[in-house]
């Protein structure tokens, strides 16, 4: 059953809530609190709460990429919901979140699959990106350059290998179809893990 679980709006995320109509603040509100109640047991690789990287995703579109359009802001903060939270189904988040941030989390969203799947799976979505539309993919590069900046927190050395030469290969290039900042924020993520390899001797 949802367990629904009031939390204060993090002072970043006020940033984002003072560029917008009150109306759409308002909006923005309710689905971070939607989002943080169906993550609040969850944490990140590196021991964050999991609620931090939505939020994250969120500021960046605001503030790095100058995303206004609302239903984008609110998708990034729900991004992971349909992923990661089995309880919740479409119709639970668009009854929350309105049904235009839900398709944009849709989009994004990676299907479920059995542990032995998952590499397939993987390659699958890496083709399905160039698919989305315009605001999903510019969602999923905001997505990205959070998960690329979390990377060297996580100590996890293959993984910063792999979402290296994914972003390199993957990433960076859909980048450059979408919005230029992006493409520069992804490589400026890239390099800098690049240099945590190397002064971690995993080069």
């Amino acid at each position: 059953m949802y367990d629904y679980r009031p939390a204060e709006i993090p002072p970043v995320l006020t940033n984002v809530l003072m560029s917008l109509q009150p109306d759409d603040a308002g909006r923005l509100a309710s689905a971070f609190r939607y989002a943080a109640a169906a993550h609040a047991e969850q944490l990140r690789d590196e021991g964050s709460p999991f609620i931090d990287h939505p939020v994250s995703v969120a500021v960046i579109l605001n503030e790095e990429l100058g995303c206004r359009d609302v239903d984008i802001l609110i998708a990034a903060l729900n991004h992971d919901v349909l992923e990661d939270c089995d309880w919740l189904c479409r119709s639970d988040v668009a009854g929350a979140i309105g049904e235009r941030a839900t398709g944009f989390v849709e989009e994004v969203t990676k299907e479920r699959v059995v542990a032995a799947e998952k590499a397939a799976r993987d390659e699958r979505y890496l083709e399905h990106l160039w698919q989305m539309t315009a605001e999903a993919k510019l969602l999923k590069l905001a997505d990205r350059i959070h998960n690329l900046r979390s990377i060297p927190s996580a100590n996890d050395h293959a993984k910063a290998r792999r979402y290296l030469d994914v972003s390199r290969r993957e990433f960076y290039p859909l980048a450059l179809t979408v919005d230029l900042t992006a493409a520069r924020l992804i490589a400026e993520a890239c390099d800098a893990i690049e240099e945590y390899l190397a002064l971690v001797g995993h080069a």
